[in-house]
């Protein structure tokens, strides 16, 4: 691979960084801070004086990446040290608080459940393990915390219905979502269409990752087939004006990403990112992080990207966490007004 110069997001704006803010698209497995990483890599004896210079460069971009599945094995590095109950919590726990330090107040974290369980732990532990230690950043940080729940595209369909079900066993603890994530060039969505339907029909939220490295057709698909009311990126959409007029009478959010965008080649630079062209079409964006540590962001950068990149000032930023909270997959609308009028607030 030739490396490339590295892009990243340029430092949170005062004014930005003190505003309250939503994210609803930031994954638990791209968020293992490295010492964090070291400490438990020792503790379950994987390395005995692993480096930190050694390990960041394993998670972090470099530059080198390629394509979303360069940048899909820089994040599955600190899949490693997902190993039991102590160690998800204290993940999910640290995500979360990175989020509240960056002035989060409404957070929907996502994570790949089967992907970290064994025998010894299951599906079900690692999605209670998680709320945990979401719960305990609830407390700590007067914020917001839910879960969306990830089905992966690699995985067998049988194993994603399953993943449905228990995600609907949580859905009075915090779980409020379902979402397929994961590599879209190699796997389709349409082999997963029967979890998308029972986690629907019994509550869950949807969002698809669509038109990142896939085409217009997977976005599509995603919403007519899967009922999604969000998806994930969803750039290559700009290149068919009947779906950006679909997304737009169907108010379908757009949760945006920009610098991860550019780190998974989706945008080739970012000053050809559509968002602009998204908001002004009328569609819905969000502003995530997507993978904050693997990006080396958060998402007060990534919205003082939008400012110096594309204009955007502190009305056009509060309209979008606007947006995001009346996307957002909470059904208690007394506590969503509540959200509204805190970013909302002048």
């Amino acid at each position: 691979m030739s490396t490339k110069q590295l892009f990243l997001a340029p430092t949170a704006a005062p004014t930005i960084a003190n505003l309250p803010k939503c994210n609803i698209h930031t994954h638990l497995e791209g968020s293992v801070r490295p010492s964090t990483f070291m400490e438990l890599a020792v503790e379950h004896g994987i390395e005995r004086k692993p480096s930190l210079d050694v390990v960041s460069r394993a998670m972090q971009v470099t530059g080198a990446e390629e394509s979303l599945v360069d940048y899909l094995d820089k994040i599955s590095y600190g899949y490693q040290v997902f190993l039991d109950k102590k160690s998800v919590q204290r993940i999910a726990y640290e995500a979360a608080e990175d989020a509240a330090l960056d002035g989060v107040i409404y957070l929907e974290l996502r994570a790949g459940p089967v992907t970290h369980s064994h025998t010894d732990f299951p599906v079900g532990q690692v999605i209670e393990s998680i709320l945990l230690g979401l719960h305990q950043a609830e407390d700590k940080y007067n914020m917001v915390c839910r879960l969306i729940v990830s089905a992966l595209r690699n995985h067998d369909p049988k194993e994603n219905i399953k993943l449905a079900h228990t995600a609907i066993e949580f859905k009075h603890d915090g779980v409020v979502g379902f979402d397929l994530a994961g590599d879209e060039a190699g796997y389709l969505a349409q082999p997963h269409a029967e979890a998308f339907s029972i986690a629907r029909s019994n509550g869950l939220g949807i969002t698809v990752h669509a038109g990142e490295a896939g085409g217009t057709d997977n976005i599509l698909y995603a919403v007519e087939k899967l009922k999604a009311t969000r998806i994930g990126h969803g750039i290559r959409a700009i290149e068919s004006r009947d779906l950006v007029n679909l997304l737009s009478q169907r108010q379908i959010l757009l949760e945006l990403c920009p610098t991860s965008n550019v780190h998974t080649n989706t945008v080739d630079n970012i000053k050809n990112h559509p968002v602009s062209k998204f908001y002004n079409e009328g569609i819905p964006i969000s502003i995530g992080d997507d993978d904050p540590i693997t990006s080396r962001t958060s998402v007060s950068s990534e919205l003082t990207l939008l400012q110096n990149n594309f204009g955007f000032g502190i009305k056009k930023i509060k309209a979008i966490q606007q947006m995001s909270i009346e996307s957002a997959f909470i059904t208690d609308q007394t506590l969503k007004s509540k959200l509204l009028q805190i970013v909302s607030a002048p």
